[in-house]
C-alpha cells in the first residue's frame, strides 16, 4: 500500500474485512512523514495547548453512504468504553439540516439558510440512491406542489393558467392526447380541449405513475406537466413572486431545468447515466435546458461551486465543473441524504476518522511504515517490477516501531509535528526544521522493493499530481497514463482556523438563525468562500480554565495557479497566506458575525481573536492556524468538463499487479470529495480480493429500453 490517504485506507479496510485475510495477504502501508490522512489530515500542536490544526473542509454530506458505512463499522470494532471521548459514531459525528449560502457582499446582504428536514435514514445504511428517472419523479411533482404557494393572489392553477402564453395553452391538448395514446392513465379523466388545470397539475401531476414504463410513456407523462410548470413559473415571476421568494423560486427554476435536461438528453436511458453530460459545464448545461440567468447565478449554484472549490486553475473568476458529475452529487446531496443534510466531526478528521482507522487496522495486523517516501515505480512487461523508496529518519535505539499517536484528554490524536524523542537526533533544531511531509525532504537511505521478493501486488493511493514524479516509467510505456495525468486537473488550497473569545451566539447577535446548532456554508465571491463552525473541537483541546476560546471557525478556498508558483517560495508563501486571510478578515466577518466587526466597518474587531501571547490588533492573527497546501500530493482534485473520460479506473491500471485508489479516478462520483476516495478504495479492494461485490452508488441507475414502444423496461446498473 503506497500512501495513507482515505482511498488507500478504505482499500486496506475492505481487504481486511474478510475473516481469512491473513491467510491470503501480508499488508504493509508506506507513508511519507509521521501521520495518515493525506490532504484531509490534522494534528495537535503540542506547543500550543494541544490545539487541533486541520487542513481543508470538515463537512461531509449525508449521502456519503460508503464512507459512513465504513466509519460506523470502525467505531463498533474500536469498542471504546462508555464515557470515553467520541466513544461511538453518533458521538463523533453530529447532523445538521441547514446550510447557509451568502447572497452578496454588500452591507444589506444576508446569509440564506437552506433547511432540509431530517429524515429517518441512517448514514451508511439503507439502499442505493434514486435512479436517474426517479429524480424526475421526485422533482417534477415537488415543483408542481410548490408553485401555487408563491403568490398570495395566485393560489391555484386555475388562477395562474390564464397568464400562460397562448401557444402553451394551445399545445396542451395535443400533449394530453399523446399521453393518452401512449397508455398514460394519469390523465385519463381529463378533457384535453378544456382541462381542469388544478386536476391536471395538482392531482394527476403529483400522482407519479407506478410500475414499468417505456421511455415514450415516461416522456408523454412528463411533457404536459413540464409545460404547465414552466408557464406557471414564468407567470408567477412576472407577477412579482421573485420579489418575495427569490432564492426558493430559483430552486424551482433549477429543478425544472434538471427535469428538462434529463428528459431531453436521455440521461435516464443512457449507458453512461449522468456522465453523458460531462462534456459541458454545469451552469452551461442548466442554461441550455432553460434555467434563467438569475437561477444559474443563485446562491445555491454559486455555493455549490464553492463547496467543491470548482474553479479552473483555482481562479475564482473561472468556475468550472463537469455537468454530469455536478448533477449527480447535487441531487444526491439534496434528495438522497440519510438522516441529515450533512455531518461534521466533533473533533477534527485526524481524531474522528484517521486515528480510529489506524487503530483498527493495526489491531487487525496491518503493518505501517511511517517516514517512507515513494520515489519511483518501474515496470517490466505488464507488471510493477520495483518500487524505490527513501527512508526519511532513523528510529531511536530501542524503538522498534514508530508510535504515531498522542493522548489528549483521553482521545488518541496525531501530533502536528513528529514525535521527535522516537527519532535519532530528534532534539536537533536541524531535524525539527525539516518538513517530513514534503516530497523534497531529505532521506537517510534509499532502498528498492522487488516483485516476488518484497511484494506481489501494489495499491497506489498517491494523488495524481504527485505521480508524474513517481511514475515516469509508466507514462513513457503506457500512453493511457500519460493522457490521464495530463488531464488530472487540480488546485492548491489555503485557509485558516480562527479561535475567538466570544461564543458563536454572541458573535451572531440578533442573527438568530446563525446562533443554534452545528452549521456551515459558503460566502460566494470572497477569497475564502467555505466556512464552518468548528467550536465543538475546543472541548477536546487543552486550554487553561481561566483563559480559553469559546469559538473555533474554519475558512478556506482555492489558490490560483499563478499565485501557487509564488507560494513555492517560503517567504512569498507566508506573505500570500497572511495577506489573503487578512483581506478576508477586513472585509467579510460581518456576514457571519454581525457583532464581531468594528463599529461602522466590515473589519473584524481583532481583539476578539484569542491569543495567549497577548498581542494586539492585527498581530493577533499570528496566534491562529493559517495553512496552505501546495505540494503535488496535497492539491485538490478538480473535474472540469471533458476531464472524466480520460481518467483511469481503480481496477484498470493496465498492469496486472497494480490497482489504484484516490478521488482522481473514474468509476464513482468523479469529484474531489471523501466519498469518491472511499468508493475507489473499495473498488481497488474488490479488484484484488473480490470484496465488496456491491458498492453503493458507484453507478447511476438507468433504464435501457429494449423496445421503445414496449410497456416494460429492464433496469440495469451501468458501468
Amino acid at each position: 500500500m503506497l500512501g495513507g490517504g482515505l482511498g488507500s485506507l478504505s482499500a486496506v479496510y475492505a481487504l481486511t474485512e474478510a475473516p481469512d485475510w491473513q491467510e491470503r495477504y501480508e499488508i504493509t502501508l508506506y507513508q511519507i512523514g509521521w501521520r495518515l490522512g493525506g490532504k484531509a489530515r490534522s494534528g495537535r500542536n503540542l506547543k500550543a495547548n494541544l490545539r487541533s490544526e486541520a487542513f481543508g473542509h470538515q463537512v461531509w454530506w449525508g449521502c456519503y453512504d460508503n464512507t459512513f458505512a465504513m466509519l460506523r463499522r470502525v467505531y463498533k470494532e474500536l469498542a471504546r468504553p462508555a464515557g470515553a471521548p467520541l466513544a461511538t459514531f453518533r458521538e463523533a459525528w453530529k447532523p445538521s439540516e441547514t446550510l447557509f449560502f451568502g447572497t452578496g457582499l454588500d452591507d444589506q446582504a444576508r446569509l440564506w439558510p437552506l433547511t432540509l428536514a431530517r429524515n429517518d435514514g441512517t448514514p451508511g445504511e439503507g439502499g442505493p440512491p434514486p435512479t436517474v428517472w426517479e429524480y424526475v419523479r421526485i422533482l417534477l411533482p415537488w415543483v408542481l406542489d410548490c408553485l401555487p404557494s408563491l403568490h398570495p393572489g395566485l393560489t391555484s392553477y386555475a388562477a395562474i393558467a390564464p397568464l400562460w402564453q397562448d401557444q402553451a395553452r394551445n399545445l396542451l391538448p395535443a400533449l394530453l392526447r399523446r399521453a393518452h395514446n401512449q397508455g398514460v392513465v394519469a390523465f385519463a379523466e381529463l378533457d384535453p380541449q378544456n382541462p381542469d388545470y388544478d386536476a391536471l397539475l395538482r392531482q394527476a401531476g403529483t400522482t407519479v405513475p407506478e410500475g414499468p414504463q417505456s421511455s415514450r410513456q415516461r416522456r408523454a407523462w412528463a411533457q404536459p406537466l413540464v409545460v404547465g410548470a414552466e408557464q406557471s413559473l414564468r407567470a408567477l415571476e412576472a407577477a412579482g413572486a421573485r420579489d418575495h421568494h427569490p432564492n426558493f423560486l430559483a430552486l424551482l427554476d433549477l429543478a425544472l431545468a434538471v427535469v428538462r435536461g434529463i428528459i431531453h438528453d436521455g440521461l435516464d436511458r443512457s449507458p453512461h447515466g449522468f456522465s453523458a453530460a460531462d462534456d459541458h459545464d454545469l451552469r452551461a448545461w442548466l442554461r441550455h435546458h432553460g434555467a434563467s440567468p438569475t437561477a444559474i447565478e443563485s446562491p445555491v449554484i454559486s455555493g455549490f461551486y464553492d463547496t467543491l472549490l470548482a474553479y479552473a486553475g483555482g481562479d475564482r473568476e473561472h468556475p468550472s465543473v463537469a455537468a454530469g458529475a455536478g448533477l449527480r452529487l447535487l441531487l444526491r446531496v439534496l434528495l438522497a441524504h440519510k438522516g441529515a443534510l450533512y455531518y461534521t466531526p466533533q473533533a477534527d478528521l485526524g481524531e474522528a476518522v484517521f486515528a480510529p482507522l489506524y487503530q483498527v487496522l493495526r489491531r487487525r495486523g496491518v503493518r505501517f511504515r511511517f517516514f517512507h517516501k515513494v520515489k519511483e515505480l518501474r515496470i517490466d512487461d505488464d507488471q510493477v517490477a520495483t518500487i524505490r523508496l527513501g527512508r526519511q529518519v532513523e528510529l531511536d535505539p530501542g524503538v522498534d516501531e514508530y508510535e504515531p499517536l498522542v493522548n489528549v484528554k483521553g482521545l488518541l490524536c496525531w501530533p502536528s509535528r513528529p514525535l521527535y524523542p522516537q527519532i535519532v537526533l530528534g532534539d536537533s533544531p536541524l531535524i525539527q526544521a525539516l518538513d517530513f511531509e514534503s516530497p523534497d525532504s531529505p532521506e537517510i537511505e534509499e532502498f528498492t522493493l522487488r516483485r516476488g521478493v518484497d511484494f506481489d501486488d501494489v495499491v497506489l493511493g498517491i494523488p495524481a499530481p504527485a505521480l508524474a514524479r513517481i511514475c515516469g516509467d509508466l507514462t513513457r510505456k503506457l500512453p493511457r497514463w500519460q493522457t490521464a495525468l495530463a488531464h488530472a486537473d487540480s488546485s492548491a488550497t489555503l485557509g485558516a482556523q480562527l479561535w475567538l473569545t466570544p461564543s458563536w451566539a454572541q458573535l451572531a447577535g440578533h442573527a438568530a438563525s446563525l446562533r443554534l446548532g452545528v452549521h456551515a456554508g459558503t460566502l460566494p465571491g470572497t477569497e475564502l468562500p467555505r466556512w464552518a463552525n468548528r467550536s465543538s473541537v475546543v472541548g477536546h483541546e487543552s486550554w487553561p480554565r481561566d483563559a480559553q476560546p469559546a469559538t473555533l471557525a474554519a475558512i478556506d478556498g482555492p489558490l490560483r495557479d499563478a499565485e501557487d508558483s509564488d507560494a513555492r517560495q517560503p517567504t512569498r508563501s507566508r506573505e500570500l497566506l497572511r495577506d489573503t486571510v487578512d483581506t478576508w478578515l477586513k472585509s467579510h466577518p460581518r456576514l457571519l458575525w454581525p457583532e464581531a466587526s468594528l463599529a461602522a466597518t466590515r473589519e473584524l474587531n481583532w481583539e476578539l481573536l484569542f491569543d495567549t501571547g497577548g498581542r494586539t490588533g492585527e498581530h493577533r492573527l499570528a496566534a491562529q492556524h493559517t495553512w496552505m497546501l501546495t505540494s503535488p500530493s496535497d492539491r485538490h482534485t478538480l473535474t472540469p468538463p471533458g476531464a472524466a473520460r480520460h481518467r483511469l479506473r481503480p481496477d484498470d491500471s493496465g498492469l496486472q499487479n497494480l490497482v489504484l485508489a484516490g478521488d482522481w479516478l473514474a468509476g464513482g462520483l468523479d469529484l474531489g470529495i471523501a466519498e469518491s476516495a472511499v468508493i475507489a478504495g473499495l473498488q481497488a479492494a474488490r479488484a484484488l480480493g473480490g470484496h465488496p461485490r456491491q458498492i453503493v452508488g458507484e453507478r447511476d441507475g438507468v433504464d435501457l429500453d429494449l423496445d421503445p414502444t414496449a410497456s416494460q423496461s429492464i433496469r440495469v446498473a451501468v458501468a
